[in-house]
């Protein structure tokens, strides 16, 4: 076999892709041994073959990298949504479960105030009651006087510590800017104003007076911040 044969039947590229026998295959090798430009065409029939396997093998590589990225970049966001989703979730609820308890919070202050305020009222309604209930704690029942000849004033009082206190039974609607003053007449002294009463009256309660150790009689008078005149409204007499 002459170089001009093997070149004209094909002989190298068919030497390169492994499809000659094997007394071909010694028929081109030697040949290419004899002339280096059979060697120079094997040469480059390999180069194509090896390009062209490259571009069939790079081409779905890249194009299978590209999906791969597409894909991680695909789960990505999604896992950042559903991650973004959770913690505006997790906010807002945090946002409520606040707003709940800052509103829960004022209840129960509101709550304990009310309940310290009851517990205060009770207090004294407690030690009013043990107050009137005392041994030495005297009644003087205030008759109307002068123009008040219906009124009526009940005064309690220790006769040990002089603490006094008074309820109002009936007595007449103060006028506006009026108020009624409680004395309390001692002998041989000048007299003691031991409180005042300032409307509204107050019907179901005790008003507390300054402490009473010796009296002769027990008066309210009601002023007039104008004239600042008097006029007495009730009397209680005989006391010790």
């Amino acid at each position: 076999m002459t170089k001009k044969e093997i070149i004209e039947r094909g002989y190298i590229d068919q030497y390169v892709l492994g499809l000659t026998s094997d007394q071909e295959s010694e028929e081109v090798e030697r040949l290419a041994l004899l002339y280096p430009e059979v060697q120079e065409m094997i040469n480059i029939a390999r180069n194509k073959v090896c390009s062209s396997f490259n571009r069939k093998l790079t081409q779905p590589a890249l194009r299978s990298s590209f999906l791969s990225k597409r894909r991680v970049l695909l789960w990505s966001g999604i896992i950042i949504s559903f991650f973004s989703i959770g913690f505006g979730v997790l906010c807002r609820e945090h946002i409520s479960l606040v707003h709940d308890y800052s509103i829960q919070s004022e209840k129960l202050a509101q709550e304990k105030a009310k309940v310290s305020q009851l517990a205060s009222y009770t207090k004294v309604a407690s030690e009013d009651k043990d107050f009137l209930h005392a041994l030495g704690t005297r009644r003087i029942l205030m008759k109307g006087c002068g123009k008040s000849p219906n009124a009526e004033v009940m005064v309690f009082r220790s006769v040990y510590t002089g603490k006094t206190k008074l309820r109002v039974i009936d007595l007449p609607e103060l006028p506006a800017g009026q108020k009624y003053q409680v004395w309390a007449h001692k002998p041989n002294t000048e007299d003691q104003m031991i409180g005042e009463l300032i409307a509204p009256l107050r019907f179901d309660s005790l008003y507390t007076m300054d402490p009473v150790h010796q009296y002769s009689a027990f008066q309210i008078t009601s002023i007039d911040p104008v004239t600042n005149q008097s006029q007495p409204v009730c009397l209680a007499t005989s006391g010790k």
